[in-house]
């Protein structure tokens, strides 16, 4: 690498002190080409770059262009060697492979290639244009996988002594691959300041780094493998603390150094299109990446400034699988045949309700999933859109610009919808036009956030609604829970005496019949818990003792009374039932749902 700087010193093209600059910003990213600091600083182009490696350090040039690249080479050097070191086969002589490389200079590149290849490389040297142009006709469709996170990074494996196929990535691998990107984390707040127009491309530069990309490519496909929806990755003043939320619950994962966090943060924000110069104020991005074939996975990112640093918190949308039917949910069957007569009215309102991350949105897209036929026109607007649903229409509403649930209902409504689905109940603008929309003869899905079923009359009326249009617009009302499933690996029962020294009322104590719980395994990683079910109770508004009291403005208790002659199930008695059926326990039961 000095070499290099010594070069472009006696050549004229650089003054010391840029070339001194650049050498700082290469310290504090090791493995990166002082070749590509400098084009990045605008200090060095790409041809005055290969001009000198081909004049000065005796390096060939490689003609992609003119070339004839032959497609067994593609088996020598997978596409994801190839994009990750910036490269491509050429030729092979025997046992001497010709490489075309962006930096050819990269000791590692070389030596990681000859141990994968089992030959001697010889180096090139070509553009990033002819580079892309070469993996285009080499790799043709396999480009697609470049960019994924099917495994990780070649880097985080140059520990082991063999090359591990993408069937054989597992927890143990991953983990290997975060503790060796941790060991080559450097302590930026160590080095000196840099100039302020520098720290901004030393930002850039440290986020693309082997051992950055390595860490955050593997604890997202850790979390991805451990079925988590959200990552936190929260700085305290000696470390960073990585938790995975899994079946509703936080768990730390893993503490890396406190040096790791400016690399992670940049990496982050460059992936979910943020500034990464901003760090005052909180920020809002995404990004998609794709883990197995055909399946996209989204990340909605939050940063959040704090005294400690930005905290990170990363939404994985996409994990859960859509049921097509809603029998496919887990009702209890008569909760079941509510919901299914209420599904075949043409008009009416059906709310689901439920704190968030009750799996509203999956019960509401397995509905839109029923209901969806060739002779339906079904219109969403949703903020975002989580799934894309075959058939449908679907909006992502934009508040900031205006684009507001209201606006979106609006234009619906000219749009000649059968079946609306609003993505939440926030105001009494989206509800009045809903309300409008469900009495004027369609069907109007949508969730909104209260406790139970009875209480979201109230929430209607409060919201400004008129009680007489919400007696006569309001078919269904879902409200649901998840509870955590004991993992069936290491499910065993307990006596009954295990409810005693719980703070249960007699009439719940009467009511339990079974118990068990989950010891811990290899499965569930020690928890005894794996995956989670919905725990429903379902309230129909459909005859006119029902209206009425919605109509006098009645109360959640009077509603609720109302409710209970009809054969009304608590959403506390379902979960006693999954309780007795061994799905779930009642520690997981007391946590989720309040026991009046």
């Amino acid at each position: 690498m000095a070499k290099l700087g010594e070069m472009l010193l006696k050549e004229g093209i650089l003054s010391a002190e840029q070339l001194k600059e650049a050498l700082e910003i290469q310290k504090l990213t090791p493995g990166l080409f002082l070749g590509d600091i400098l084009i990045r600083k605008g200090l060095l182009s790409e041809d005055e770059l290969i001009r000198v490696l081909v004049s000065k350090a005796g390096i060939p040039q490689a003609n992609l262009e003119k070339v004839r690249l032959d497609p067994n080479m593609a088996s020598f050097v997978p596409p994801r060697i190839a994009k990750f070191y910036h490269l491509i086969p050429v030729k092979k002589n025997k046992n001497l492979l010709s490489v075309a490389m962006i930096d050819p200079l990269n000791e590692t590149a070389i030596n990681e290639l000859s141990q994968i290849t089992g030959s001697i490389i010889d180096p090139m040297v070509t553009d990033q244009k002819s580079l892309e142009k070469g993996w285009k006709h080499l790799y043709g469709d396999d480009l697609a996988s470049f960019d994924t996170l099917e495994e990780a990074d070649p880097v985080s494996l140059k520990k082991q002594k063999h090359q591990i196929s993408k069937d054989s990535i597992d927890m143990k691998h991953l983990d290997a691959a975060i503790d060796s990107a941790i060991d080559d984390a450097i302590d930026l707040e160590e080095e000196k300041e840099m100039r302020a127009e520098s720290q901004i491309l030393q930002l850039e530069i440290l986020s693309e780094t082997s051992y950055i990309i390595k860490l955050v490519n593997s604890l997202l496909l850790k979390a991805f493998k451990m079925r988590a929806t959200d990552i936190h990755i929260e700085p305290f003043k000696e470390k960073i603390q990585i938790r995975f939320r899994i079946d509703g619950v936080l768990s730390n994962i893993k503490s890396l150094p406190k040096s790791a966090l400016q690399g992670i943060t940049s990496r982050i924000k460059i992936m979910a299109r943020m500034d990464i110069s901003e760090r005052r104020i909180p920020q809002d991005g995404g990004f998609r990446a794709q883990f197995k074939k055909d399946m996209m996975i989204d990340f909605r990112v939050n940063t959040l400034p704090s005294i400690n640093g930005e905290k990170i918190v990363l939404r994985i949308i996409g994990q859960a699988e859509l049921r097509d039917n809603v029998s496919e949910l887990g009702f209890s069957s008569h909760s079941l045949r509510i919901v299914n007569e209420a599904l075949k009215s043409p008009y009416g309102m059906i709310l689901v309700t439920g704190p968030t991350g009750s799996g509203k949105t999956t019960t509401l897209y397995t509905i839109l999933q029923q209901l969806s036929r060739e002779e339906v026109n079904i219109l969403t607007a949703e903020d975002p859109v989580e799934y894309q649903l075959n058939g449908i229409t679907q909006i992502s509403v934009r508040p900031a610009i205006g684009f507001t649930f209201g606006m979106a209902l609006r234009a619906f409504l000219r749009q000649d919808p059968d079946i609306i689905f609003v993505g939440e109940m926030r105001d009494y603008e989206t509800g009045a036009i809903a309300v409008r929309a469900a009495l004027t003869g369609h069907l109007l899905l949508s969730s909104i956030h209260t406790n139970n079923c009875a209480s979201t009359i109230s929430r209607l009326v409060e919201m400004g609604m008129e009680p007489y249009l919400i007696a006569y617009a309001l078919r269904l009302v879902i409200s649901q829970r998840l509870v955590r499933r004991i993992c069936e690996n290491c499910k065993e029962e307990l006596p009954l005496r295990e409810a005693e020294r719980l703070d249960l009322d007699e009439s719940t104590l009467a009511d339990i019949e079974h118990l068990y719980k989950g010891k811990g395994c290899g499965q569930c990683n020690g928890i005894g818990y794996f995956g989670r079910a919905p725990v429903f109770e379902v309230m129909p508004i459909k005859n006119d003792e029902m209206r009425r009291i919605i109509t006098e403005a009645g109360m959640e208790d009077q509603v609720m009374r109302v409710a209970r002659s009809q054969g009304f199930t608590l959403l506390k008695e379902e979960a006693i039932a999954m309780v007795n059926e061994g799905v779930t326990t009642l520690d997981e039961v007391l946590r989720i749902i309040m026991m009046e």
